[in-house]
């Protein structure tokens, strides 16, 4: 079940950390530091293609520094920054010269810019080769009658490649070209697909390279005209007869809609918890292809999931009865679920035609056959459970609810039921008090320990600690108005994403505020890429990550990166208790940016925006939480 633990107190809450501020002997000491350092470039002779160069070093924060002739920007930290001064072909001497009262230091850069080198494409004669190490697909693959593999290898350009699996006949790769000068790459790519017929395998993957006429192809190839390579990847065919299934065999076993790699992970179909049976078809790159539904397919991680024995019946759901009631903290939608029919399913919220809040709850490799929704009063926030059939192998639960708001929802998979319980409003302060005044309001301040210290400003600051004093600053504002605050990772402990959430979660406070601060590519310049970002995961915490996002560009002035939707950050997307958020304060990779996080002052105005948005949305809600009750008592 779920257990509310006791909060955890402001006490536990670090003080402001000395980072950023300039103390009365640090000052002293500023006239002792080099007037003058070049960090970038790196050397004071370099050469590049590019037709600028962007010039960045270290100076005292009261001088003037020149690049070029031009004056080139100074920020708090001593750090100057001229973006793209331009290049002729050629040598060029830069002058940077530094200047702070009677001193003044120089220094001359030399940059050479040559002829960017046209693409390597050599008519000389050659061998016909294959690369080994660029064959793929790598490792087992498993495929059903119909199902497609991309397969590809690298070998000499402009010659007829093959493949084969098996001792089946050879089939055709095509040969990728240059996107600029059109001219062949040798980067060979082609499709299989799995025939019908009996289980074969598992089978080898071979390659094959022919010379191509000389009338067609610039290159003259010498020595043998074929070469073949056998790979180590093994290929077996099922038959399409035989089901094949897999049990996940931990909790929170993501499925994801195709092969594919991201920073954050995702998008998922469904997280899946312990001992739901998968079919699945196929196996590539280490995942298992699974097949929800007729139309409807997912991959999960071999490591996520144990093979059932050939035979064992497939899971199907359907139920007659779905009950709706509550307790003191939520609602409680229930649905049979017995260990027999542990298909997968997916939650999702999202907002119905009348623009109320909605969950749906949908089950893949069921049929609907419920006569029986059962509507008792102790439910409060949910006004409607409904089921439908959208599709084959396909029952959809809506959850419609009595607002707008969703202020938070959890699953739970009971003996022989799953449980969808629905968070109900909380109390919020009547005005004029603040709506924060009685909330619990849990924060994170990203990243945190030795092996974990995020993003490095140019001027050497640590995110981490840029984090730190952020949600410090913002935990006392918080508490001025009358919130108590959890810390989801206290001081400099590095406590893993999940273990975050779950804190979170655990503490079962209003909202979930993360902040972290951004970096950018800086090879167009250091000051390119800067401003202020909110990010969500969810539709019911759209609205308050948009009144934040709106604060911080009205109160910090600071540029517009924009406010992000479906971000996969796990701690906002494991957090479903409550509406969660992350705020990227600005850019760690600008300057400009990087020095407005390191001031006191600037971090006391951006955490007082966030703690703004906060209240003009829990202000919206109180007044949409008046008007639905008078609606009622009409």
């Amino acid at each position: 079940m779920f257990q509310i633990p006791r909060v955890i107190t402001s006490s536990l809450l670090l003080g402001v950390l000395a980072l950023g501020t300039i103390s009365a002997p640090a000052v002293a000491q500023q006239d002792e530091k080099p007037l003058l350092q070049i960090l970038d470039p790196e050397k004071p002779a370099t050469t590049t293609t590019r037709d600028y160069v962007n010039v960045m070093g270290r100076t005292r924060p009261e001088a003037k520094v020149q690049v070029g002739g031009k004056p080139a920007k100074v920020f708090a930290t001593g750090i100057f920054v001229r973006d793209q001064v331009p290049l002729a072909m050629g040598r060029n001497e830069i002058v940077v010269i530094a200047e702070s009262g009677t001193q003044r230091e120089s220094r001359t850069l030399v940059v050479e810019r040559v002829t960017k080198p046209a693409a390597e494409f050599s008519t000389a004669p050659q061998r016909l080769q294959l690369d080994p190490k660029s064959a793929s697909p790598t490792g087992e693959v498993i495929l059903s009658p119909g199902e497609e593999l991309i397969v590809g290898v690298n070998g000499t350009p402009g010659q007829i490649a093959e493949f084969r699996v098996g001792k089946d006949r050879w089939l055709p790769l095509v040969e990728q070209l240059d996107a600029d000068s059109t001219t062949p790459t040798g980067r060979y790519r082609g499709v299989y697909v799995a025939p019908a017929g009996v289980e074969r395998g598992p089978l080898p993957l071979e390659f094959r390279l022919r010379a191509q006429l000389p009338k067609v192809s610039p290159i003259r190839i010498t020595g043998p005209k074929e070469v073949t390579l056998a790979t180590k990847t093994k290929v077996t065919l099922w038959d399409g007869t035989k089901v094949h299934l897999v049990r996940t065999r931990s909790n929170e076993v993501g499925l994801v809609h195709g092969l594919h790699e991201v920073r954050l992970g995702g998008p998922y179909v469904c997280v899946l918890p312990e001992n739901v049976v998968l079919r699945v078809t196929g196996k590539q790159s280490g995942n298992w292809h699974v097949a929800l539904t007729p139309t409807l397919d997912a991959w999960v991680s071999e490591q996520d999931v144990e093979m059932l024995p050939v035979g064992t019946p497939p899971p199907h759901l359907f139920f007659t009865i779905v009950s709706v009631g509550g307790d003191e903290l939520s609602d409680t939608v229930s649905i049979s679920y017995p260990p027999t029919s542990r298909v997968p399913f997916s939650v999702t919220p999202t907002f119905g035609p009348e623009g109320r809040a909605q969950l749906l709850v949908d089950f893949y490799g069921a049929h609907h056959a419920t006569t029986w929704i059962s509507h008792r009063p102790t439910a409060k926030a949910i006004r409607e459970v409904s089921v439908e059939q959208p599709a084959r192998e396909h029952v959809r639960v809506k959850i419609d609810l009595a607002s707008k708001q969703l202020w938070g929802y959890l699953t739970e998979v009971t003996t022989n039921s799953l449980v969808v319980r629905v968070r109900r409003a909380p109390v919020l302060a009547d005005a004029p008090a603040s709506p924060l005044k009685g909330l619990v309001i849990a924060l994170e301040a990203g990243h945190g320990g030795p092996a974990n210290p995020g993003a490095r400003g140019v001027s050497g600051s640590r995110e981490k600690d840029i984090n730190r004093m952020a949600v410090d600053e913002l935990a006392r504002q918080l508490q001025a108005k009358g919130a108590t605050i959890v810390e989801v990772r206290p001081g400099d402990s590095n406590p893993t994403l999940g273990e975050r959430a779950r804190r979170a979660t655990e503490s079962s406070a209003t909202l979930f505020i993360s902040i972290h601060a951004n970096w950018a590519d800086q090879s167009r310049g250091y000051l390119r890429v800067s401003g202020t970002s909110t990010y969500y995961k969810y539709s019911f915490s759209r609205d308050l990550a948009d009144a934040i996002h709106t604060r911080l560009l009205e109160m910090t002035k600071l540029g517009d990166f924009g406010n992000v939707g479906n971000f996969n950050y796990y701690p906002i997307r494991g957090v479903t208790w409550m509406p969660s958020m992350l705020v990227e304060q600005a850019f760690m990779s600008n300057p400009e940016d990087e020095a407005k996080m390191l001031d006191p002052e600037f971090r006391a105005t951006m955490m007082k925006a966030v703690v703004q948005g906060i209240e003009d949305w829990l202000t919206a809600q109180r007044e949409a939480m008046k008007a639905h009750i008078s609606e009622k008592k009409e």
